[in-house]
């Protein structure tokens, strides 16, 4: 099972907050191994109320990055279709719904099935 820390989850929430009204993007630093996310890694996006990217090429060149970040301003904390295709690429992928709380973040797998997460 997965595990994160409190104050992560606390800190994607207020940057979430933030960038309010547009979608916020970030990505999840980590130990696959282990299965522990040890950081959020922040770099520059482009976001709107209905979408935000990244350009992948800015990444570390190594496997530390372990999934991917994002919020719905909007909406849900469920994936689109889109998203789903994104999820492809990490193993562990978090959706931040709308109202941002910890109890409105949706935990998904590389399918974008929900998968469980220990919050420490």
């Amino acid at each position: 099972m997965w595990r994160i820390k409190e104050n992560l989850l606390l800190d994607a929430i207020h940057s979430a907050e933030r960038y309010m009204p547009t979608e916020f993007i970030c990505f999840l630093g980590g130990d696959k191994e282990k299965m522990i996310v040890e950081e959020i890694v922040f770099l520059p996006s482009n976001t709107s109320e209905d979408s935000a990217s990244i350009n992948e090429y800015s990444l570390p060149i190594d496997d530390t990055i372990i999934g991917s970040l994002h919020s719905h301003p909007y909406s849900t904390n469920h994936p689109s279709r889109q998203d789903k295709k994104f999820f492809l690429k990490y193993p562990l992928n978090l959706i931040i719904g709308y109202p941002y709380t910890i109890e409105n973040i949706g935990f998904y797998n590389q399918r974008g099935e929900k998968t469980k997460v220990l919050i420490e």
